[in-house]
């Protein structure tokens, strides 16, 4: 009975010493993870199917706008192409250098008659009437009856020009002299003397001869 008294005594007062229930039982076990439920895998589940198929959708709806954007430019392309070759075909078909008006002198003159001057002033205002991209080049000739006359008919020429071709220029200088006068800019009047060449009729005839006495007026894209 002694012996039991003694062994509850030290057993208490091992307990009184002690601080913590650890100290006596030990660290308590950790806790131990659950595992998740059926129910909520499979709706996880679900819920990544359902961002994949959406995913899938925006990547088809993509793939259209793509698809459909390439289309879109192609024919912007071909319409473009086609309005380009519109134009070349347009700018062909425009002649770079057109002849506009001839103006007739008489044997041995340069100077412009009063009907020429006026009809010239009128040519000029119609040039001026809208806007273009052309400058005008005024070319001179004459027949081919030399300074002087022919040999068979010579007589003092009524001129101090030496050559057919500084006649010429002089015809032609006075035309472009005329339209600068009238309003034009010499910025796109131009005037040369080719002398007796490029023949607009036969020289054998007066009627001929008449038909190249001239200066012509040329419009020339710029």
């Amino acid at each position: 009975m002694c012996r039991l008294r003694f062994f509850l005594l030290a057993l208490l007062f091992s307990v009184s010493s002690c601080s913590t229930v650890d100290a006596i039982f030990g660290p308590e076990e950790p806790e131990v993870a659950v595992p998740a439920s059926k129910e909520k895998v499979a709706s996880e589940n679900n819920q990544l199917e359902t961002e994949i198929s959406a995913l899938r959708s925006s990547l088809r709806q993509l793939k259209t706008d793509i698809a459909r954007k390439k289309v879109e430019k192609t024919r912007k392309l071909e319409t473009l192409r086609t309005q380009q070759a519109t134009v070349q075909k347009a700018k062909k078909a425009i002649p770079t250098d057109r002849l506009w008006v001839t103006v007739s002198f008489r044997s041995g003159y340069m100077e412009l008659t009063a009907d020429s001057s006026k009809a010239l002033k009128r040519l000029a205002a119609k040039f001026l009437s809208k806007e273009r991209q052309q400058t005008i080049e005024v070319r001179g000739y004459t027949d081919d009856e030399p300074i002087g006359g022919y040999a068979r008919s010579r007589h003092t020429p009524r001129h101090p020009y030496k050559t057919n071709l500084a006649l010429s220029q002089a015809r032609a200088d006075n035309v472009a002299g005329a339209l600068i006068s009238a309003g034009l800019s010499d910025n796109i009047v131009k005037a040369t003397g080719f002398g007796a060449t490029d023949y607009a009729a036969d020289n054998r005839t007066d009627a001929g001869r008449q038909k190249n006495r001239r200066a012509e007026i040329h419009l020339v894209s710029r």
